[in-house]
């Protein structure tokens, strides 16, 4: 029995904390599919005005040239929208941590909807898996285009493949999640509007990988700085000031996130990047190739763009939002100022909501167990450090602080709603005593100074740890001063140094850091699924961005062994289980056995430190902004905040 799939089955089954929205918004992955479901037809396609000018002047194709023969039908939230507007949005880093503005915008093959239960559809148009799960058929929408008007085909795919992941220069690293079983899958075209994917093994999460990642890349505009495809690539490169061809190659094809920096890169996302002035900002607006309508014809997006604007920092950010600057914010509010963001509704036009949310902990810490000092490195590996400094936080505290107690003390693990989840690994070495703290500490051999104010390494250099963090993060900081405190009172001398995240993540990346910092979102078994099980091995995070705590471990596993540190038995034992995991149906008793397995070890191994979790997410939404997620909705990075509420379909009421 074949999985295919088109829009209205129920592919995955996700739950969070017994709480769950209601129906998911209505699409339908064709015309055809919605006019068999509704007995309705479209009789004539719509355009924003801006377009329709542009039509006239021979600019553009007519709207049922440029929408493709498949266009998806969007039943908007509440209302069919206007044409207009700007969404205007703050962020405060150049690499951006701006997931407001880019969760509003990607679109993926595939997409989870806002019930938050099943994958449907998205640029694809439908799909099929094999039996043995091992092939996974995709079919495109005929007549699609990139945003430069330019065909969308199979072509994409087999670039993506054979150009990009296949050329040694590129990527010299294969990628692991491409590559269940230690083989790299096979990408095939078919047809132009079919594409096939190969595995060596059964691989059920590629219908969750391909709601968080691409597999195809705009053929058409890359060629010309790919050395295969142009032998004057180099000559490029070296004018754009590159010493090599795949150096130039890589910043063209950058995009995803709010990384992109070529203005002129195609896209299939609602709005494109058009600027990027001299103080960073980025001006996105409408794709006039946007392949899909609302249920009267109306091409979307309704918005006509997207302002990202640099700010100095978080205090200037929520200055900002408080004063109505920005048409809606989230990801970098602290519900510590819900009561200012309230106080200010009135004047900047907004309402402040509170929406449930999945993350793990606000805060996390994993040591650095590969640590170059092997003074430091062996005290990091010692389960009884870990235990002490777990013992040491006054979780309880924090959460009264800085979160109104709406939080949850807990270590740095899934949701409840996490199928394989138990109560007790929540809850794991998370009361606050100092005491039992102390006294493994001296199990382990670190005697007090004189002056019994600070513990000695076995070397007779005072015990002191530098917390380096992402200054960017809201509350972070904030925990890290209390947790200092909290650390000082069993003898562990504890600097803070916040940076900017660009600089930090090379500090990272080059094992430098004593210890990693994050808000541990992703941790929940869709996103694990989905996007990557990053906070269930190491580095548990991108170990390609931020890796927190044992990245040569990491190298070593990325590398089959070339590069990198051997990790000890326990880990090994956890990357392979965590392979195994993904190549296993969703739900089935295996699965189960499985997931049990990898929580566990994580959570005794309490190799990621959590604080507070499932702390309600707070964010501001204009007024006149429609078609948003409604009060009771989940808001979290373990759904990739806003994209399951599709922000096309957004539009501003006069």
């Amino acid at each position: 029995m074949s999985k295919k799939l088109t829009a209205g089955f129920l592919v995955v089954g996700l739950c969070l904390m017994g709480i769950i929205p209601g129906l998911a918004q209505k699409t339908y992955s064709t015309l055809a599919e919605y006019e068999k479901f509704t007995g309705k037809k479209i009789e004539k396609f719509n355009q924003a005005p801006e377009l329709a000018v542009r039509v006239a002047a021979g600019e553009l194709p007519p709207v049922e040239e440029r929408i493709s023969d498949e266009p998806m039908v969007v039943e908007p939230l509440e209302e069919i929208g206007k044409y207009g507007g700007i969404l205007r949005l703050g962020a405060t880093d150049p690499s951006s941590l701006g997931h407001d503005i880019f969760t509003a915008r990607l679109q993926r093959l595939f997409r989870i909807t806002s019930n938050l239960k099943d994958i449907v559809p998205n640029i694809a148009k439908s799909w099929d898996l094999s039996e043995d799960m091992k092939t996974l058929t995709i079919y495109l929408r005929k007549g699609m285009k990139w945003s430069d008007g330019a065909p969308f085909t199979a072509d994409d795919f087999l670039f993506w493949y054979e150009d990009i992941i296949l050329n040694d220069e590129l990527t010299p690293v294969k990628p692991k999640e491409w590559s269940p079983g230690g083989e790299l899958m096979k990408v095939e075209k078919i047809d132009d509007w079919t594409v096939r994917l190969k595995f060596t093994i059964p691989y059920p999460v590629v219908i969750d990988r391909l709601t968080g990642g691409d597999i195809f890349a705009p053929r058409h505009y890359l060629k010309k700085y790919h050395i295969k495809y142009n032998p004057k690539a180099n000559e490029i490169a070296k004018k754009e000031g590159y010493d090599e061809w795949w150096q130039c190659f890589n910043f063209h094809q950058l995009r995803g996130g709010d990384f992109q920096q070529d203005v002129d890169l195609p896209t299939l996302d609602p709005w494109t990047l058009r600027k990027i002035d001299t103080y960073g900002n980025k001006y996105y607006r409408r794709n006039p190739y946007y392949w899909k309508v609302d249920i009267a014809g109306n091409q979307l997006p309704y918005v006509e763009g997207q302002d990202r604007i640099l700010v100095e920092d978080l205090e200037v950010l929520n200055l900002k939002a408080i004063a109505g600057e920005f048409t809606y914010a989230s990801w970098q509010l602290a519900l510590k100022n819900y009561p200012l963001y309230k106080k200010g509704e009135k004047k900047g036009n907004y309402r402040t909501m509170l929406f449930p949310d999945a993350r793990a902990s606000e805060c996390g810490f994993a040591f650095n167990y590969t640590h170059k000092d092997p003074v430091l490195k062996k005290i990091f590996n010692d389960i009884r450090w870990r235990q002490a400094m777990s013992l040491a936080i006054n979780r309880d505290e924090i959460n009264e602080v800085l979160f109104f107690g709406k939080g949850t003390p807990r270590q740095a693990v899934p949701d409840p709603g996490c199928s394989f989840y138990e109560d007790w690994m929540g809850k794991y070495y998370i009361e606050y005593d100092p005491e039992r703290a102390n006294k493994l500490l001296d199990e382990m051999g670190l005697k007090w100074d004189k002056k019994h104010q600070y513990r000695l390494r076995p070397d007779g250099k005072t015990l002191a740890i530098t917390i380096e963090f992402n200054q960017t993060k809201p509350t972070i900081g904030k925990i890290l001063e209390l947790t200092k405190g909290y650390w000082e009172k069993v003898g562990v001398k504890v600097a803070l140094k916040g940076e900017q995240n660009v600089f930090y993540q090379q500090r990272l990346r080059a094992n430098e850091c004593d210890m990693g910092v994050w808000a541990i979102g992703g941790a929940s078994e869709s996103y694990s699924r989905r996007a990557s099980p990053i906070r269930l091995r190491p580095p548990w995070h991108w170990p390609q961005s931020s890796p927190l705590g044992g990245v040569e471990w990491w190298n070593w596993y990325n590398t089959n062994g070339k590069t990198g540190e051997e990790p000890p038995e326990e880990i090994k034992r956890l990357y392979r289980l965590v392979d195994e995991w993904l190549a296993t149906p969703r739900g089935t008793e295996k699965y189960l056995k499985l997931g049990k397995e990898i929580l566990t070890i994580n959570v005794k191994g309490l190799y990621l430190i959590g604080t507070v979790g499932l702390v309600p997410r707070v964010a501001i939404i204009k007024n006149n902004l429609k078609n948003t997620p409604k009060a009771g909705s989940i808001l979290s990075i373990e759904y990739d905040l806003w994209k399951p509420y599709q922000g096309d379909q957004w539009f501003f009421k006069r």
